[in-house]
């Protein structure tokens, strides 16, 4: 498995509505549920997301991305840096506790 960063670079904000963002939500929630999605959320500024995802290869993390509602619909771009894990954290639901 390759391990990805993946930043959605909000391209149409406007044309986000109930519809589409219950697309996305269940789009994500899948790969969630599949175990390819390790966390996603919105980035501070609102300007789109990041999540963290691993896949067999790049090719197939784009295959992934240009089926994602919000590429489909001209609303989001992606940015991907792939990287290695070297190092991780046993507990990972601790980390994010208050």
């Amino acid at each position: 498995m390759k391990y990805f960063i993946v930043e959605g670079i909000l391209k149409k904000q406007e044309k986000v509505d109930e519809s589409i963002m219950k697309e996305h939500m269940a789009y994500t929630q899948k790969a969630m549920d599949t175990g390819l999605i390790l966390m996603s959320g919105l980035k501070a500024d609102m300007s789109g997301g990041i999540f963290v995802i691993k896949s067999e290869s790049i090719e197939k993390l784009m295959e992934y991305l240009s089926s994602e509602p919000f590429k489909v619909s001209g609303i989001q771009d992606y940015k991907v840096i792939e990287f290695s894990a070297h190092y991780f954290n046993q507990s990972p639901s601790k980390w994010f506790d208050n």
